[in-house]
C-alpha cells in the first residue's frame, strides 16, 4: 500500500472527527425552547409566577428577544410549563404493576409515580402558577381546559388500572383526589425550614388509607 495513501487517510480521518457535528435548525429550535421551559419552571418556583421574562431568559442564557421569538407573550410561556408539568404527570402514572398484582400493589406504583412527578420542577411549576390568586384571567382561561383534560386522563388511568375491581367510577374519583391531595401537603410540607422524614413510611401509610376509600376490608 502506498505510503502517501496511508497518510492521508490518517490525516482525513483525524480532520474528520474535528469536524464539529451540526445541529439541525429544529434541534437548535428545541433545545432553546427546553432551557426555557426550564429557566421558566426554576424561576416561577424561586420567586413565584409574577418572575419577569428578563430574569427567565438570563437563567437559560438566551437574549429576551430569543425569548419572545420562541413564546410572544408571557402567557404563552407560563401555559407551555402548565402543559409540560401535568403532560409528565399524566405520563408517569401509567402503573408498572400488572392487573394480576394485588390491588395493594398497584395503587402503591400509581402513588409512587405521583410523589415523584410532583417533586419534577415544570409539575411543581404547574400548580404553582394555576393556583396562584393573581392569575390573570385570560391566561386561566387558558389553563382550565388543559387542567380538565389532565384530571380526565388521571381518572382514566385509575379506572383502566383497577377496571377488574368493579369499583365505582366516582369512588376511585374520590381516592385519587384523596392521595393527591395528601401528596401535595407533602410537598408542601417539605418546603419548610423544618425537617421531614423520609417519605417511605408516609407513602404506605396514605396507600392504606386510599385503599380503604376503594375497596371493602375482604377485597383489598
Amino acid at each position: 500500500m502506498p505510503r502517501g495513501w496511508y497518510v492521508a487517510g490518517v490525516v482525513s480521518q483525524v480532520d474528520v472527527a474535528r469536524v464539529p457535528i451540526r445541529r439541525t435548525q429544529q434541534q437548535r429550535t428545541e433545545t432553546t425552547r427546553s432551557a426555557l421551559l426550564a429557566a421558566t419552571a426554576a424561576a416561577v418556583i424561586d420567586a413565584g409566577p409574577a418572575t419577569g421574562t428578563a430574569e427567565i431568559a438570563r437563567r437559560a442564557g438566551v437574549t429576551k428577544g430569543a425569548l419572545q421569538h420562541h413564546f410572544p407573550s408571557k402567557h404563552d410561556l407560563l401555559l407551555a410549563v402548565v402543559v409540560e408539568g401535568w403532560e409528565g404527570l399524566v405520563e408517569r402514572s401509567y402503573p408498572a404493576q400488572p392487573r394480576s398484582s394485588s390491588p395493594a400493589k398497584r395503587l402503591r406504583s400509581l402513588v409512587d409515580s405521583m410523589w415523584i412527578s410532583y417533586q419534577q420542577p415544570a409539575c411543581r411549576a404547574a400548580f404553582m402558577i394555576s393556583s396562584d390568586p393573581s392569575l390573570d384571567g385570560e391566561l386561566g382561561a387558558r389553563i382550565l381546559p388543559v387542567f380538565e383534560s389532565m384530571r380526565g386522563r388521571l381518572d382514566a388511568v385509575w379506572g383502566d388500572t383497577f377496571a377488574d375491581l368493579d369499583v365505582p367510577p366516582e369512588r376511585l374519583v374520590d381516592a385519587r383526589r384523596f392521595a393527591r391531595s395528601h401528596l401535595v401537603g407533602m410537598l408542601v410540607q417539605r418546603q419548610l425550614p423544618s425537617p421531614e422524614p423520609d417519605p417511605g413510611s408516609e407513602l404506605s401509610m396514605l396507600c392504606v388509607g386510599t385503599l380503604h376509600l376503594m375497596l371493602p376490608a375482604e377485597r383489598r
